[in-house]
């Protein structure tokens, strides 16, 4: 009972946030609408918002709710995310892509982390959403860590020519890194278990699992 109040009433003080950061953008008070997102992520994790940013790549942002039950774990992150998605905005709105990345960066890192730790629980409204984080992300180069929850992320969710597209990017950047390509053997070794429906369904075909699955295998045998 503590917990599901819990919830209810942090949904709640997201709705009120969001309502003032929608004031406060249209009236272009760009600095008062990140102080408001500084407040808010200090309320749910002590940090504001550049402090978390500055975790980004350093630590798993998943430690900021480190030993709380999944429920209220999940529900502080995807607060975050949303808070983070807004400060993103307000750079981009700026036309500060670059200062825009750590906040947009982070955000998936959160809701990823979230997604993939989700219970039963149903998402609030203002949970931001996969496609449109990676889209304006889609110009920078995504650090491996995050390319990996993508890949974990589009394989929980059985798009797999996703995951496939995630683990090539992961590769080229890379430069074909043996960790990456262990990580390659491991997805297709996994997915090739499944029947050949639930691979057409993720739109990729067995022929073509098996074909990159022994590329990767003849890669590893080079090293």
């Amino acid at each position: 009972m503590y917990r599901r109040d819990y919830i209810m009433r942090q949904i709640e003080f997201m709705v009120e946030v969001l309502q003032r950061l929608g004031g406060l953008v249209d009236e272009r008070r760009y600095q008062a609408a990140m102080t408001v997102i500084d407040e808010s992520l200090e309320e749910l994790f002590g940090l504001n918002g550049t402090l978390v940013t500055r975790l980004f790549g350093r630590e798993p942002l998943s430690q900021l709710t480190f030993g709380q039950e999944a429920d209220l774990s999940q529900a502080k992150l995807i607060a975050a995310a949303a808070l983070l998605q807004e400060a993103g905005d307000i750079q981009a709105e700026q036309d500060a892509e670059d200062e825009s990345f750590p906040f947009y960066a982070s955000a998936l890192e959160l809701l990823l982390t979230a997604l993939l730790n989700q219970d039963s629980t149903p998402l609030p409204e203002y949970a931001p959403d996969v496609e449109e984080l990676t889209a304006v992300l889609a110009p920078f180069h995504l650090p491996i860590h995050l390319n990996q929850l993508l890949l974990r992320y589009y394989h929980t969710t059985g798009r797999y020519d996703e995951a496939e597209n995630v683990l090539f990017d992961m590769l080229e950047e890379s430069g074909e890194d043996e960790e990456i390509i262990n990580i390659g053997i491991t997805f297709y070794q996994l997915i090739l278990q499944e029947n050949d429906a639930q691979l057409a369904a993720g739109n990729l075909p067995r022929d073509e699992a098996e074909a990159s699955l022994a590329e990767l295998l003849a890669l590893r045998s080079e090293d």
